[in-house]
């Protein structure tokens, strides 16, 4: 997404790198075998930098990886959609976003294409455009957002379980919500649809920002 901030430091770093030690045992040895990671959340909860977190610490290990934000998804630029949801609460929740055609560029990844085109949102202009991702020679396709464990295209599922009461100054540092009470009971619709993601997943991030495997806790 154009005109997001994220800014990775050494706490996402050692995370990373402990999530790494996971996935380097399942990730397929092979080149052209490709493996798809999903890390769903809360707004705010540190989807992105994870996943551009794990993204770099694969690549300081060779395996060659992309990150693909569900932001760009949302049928609707940003503000417009903001507008459709004051509209309507009811606007709010996961047919917002093309679920479809995300389900499909994770399959195209999967199934071999050299590239496949995304769309790709322009925060300020408030725009939706496209771009192309060339994934001849990727591996990992990293796939971070509120609703992605909604799909069933995942190798690997990633859990933040870090509600919006606990992130808020997260997302005041990206300028992505204002306060107001309407925001806050957006939050808490989409706060009701993630925390059921929590049991699909593989691997946890408590609010502490600690790896848990769900055996193990």
């Amino acid at each position: 997404m154009i005109g997001d901030i994220i800014q990775i430091d050494e706490k996402h770093l050692s995370t990373a790198e402990q999530i790494f030690t996971i996935l380097n045992t399942k990730i397929p040895s092979g080149n052209h075998d490709k493996y798809a990671v999903g890390i769903a959340g809360e707004s705010g909860s540190g989807k992105s930098v994870t996943a551009y977190a794990v993204s770099k610490i694969l690549e300081k290990n060779n395996i060659k990886s992309v990150v693909i934000q569900m932001d760009n998804y949302f049928k609707l630029p940003p503000k417009s959609n903001h507008e459709n949801r004051l509209v309507s609460i009811d606007n709010v929740g996961t047919h917002e976003v093309n679920l479809d055609l995300l389900s499909q560029n994770i399959q195209s990844f999967k199934t071999g294409a050299d590239s496949f085109e995304k769309p790709l949102v322009n925060y300020p202009e408030n725009s939706i455009s496209t771009e192309l991702i060339f994934a001849k020679d990727v591996q990992v396709v990293i796939v971070e957002g509120t609703y992605i464990l909604e799909l069933d295209d995942f190798d690997f599922k990633i859990f933040i379980d870090r509600n919006f009461k606990s992130t808020y100054k997260n997302r005041m540092e990206r300028n992505r919500d204002e306060k107001s009470d309407f925001v806050e009971q957006v939050l808490q619709i989409e706060h009701q649809i993630i925390k059921a993601y929590k049991s699909k997943a593989d691997l946890i991030l408590d609010n502490d920002y600690k790896v848990l495997i769900p055996s193990a806790q």
